[in-house]
């Protein structure tokens, strides 16, 4: 299950920024997802909820943005969304493809409660 070693990471990442940031509490987390990360979403809520437990983030509300998979042919400008044709255009058989959309793994946005003001400098 790799969405637990996901959570950890991200985990690790938002404590850094909550030190620095002195927030008390962490309310809600987004992120944008591809399709081709191979990530349950209700997997992936259930670790960061196990995972929250105890610390800032715990009762964080976690939106995950499903990013749907989209091709391009370098040869030929076709487009596309089927992953049955990864690794050839299905237009012109070129194998000068890129991925354009459905890798992603990115903490977008993150809603916090910070513990005073006069830690922020305001």
């Amino acid at each position: 299950m790799h969405e637990m070693s996901i959570v950890e990471a991200l985990m690790e990442q938002i404590m850094k920024m909550a030190e620095e940031g002195k927030w008390e509490a962490v309310t809600r987390v987004r992120l944008k997802v591809g399709v081709m990360r191979q990530i349950i979403p209700d997997i992936l809520e259930f670790c960061f909820e196990v995972a929250s437990k105890g610390t800032i983030m715990e009762g964080a509300i976690l939106d995950i943005e499903e990013v749907p998979l989209s091709i391009k042919c370098d040869e030929c400008g076709y487009e596309w969304d089927d992953k049955e044709f990864l690794g050839l255009c299905p237009k012109c058989g070129s194998i000068d493809v890129n991925v354009l959309n459905g890798m992603e793994l990115e903490l977008t946005n993150l809603e916090v409660e910070i513990r005073n003001a006069e830690a922020c400098g305001r």
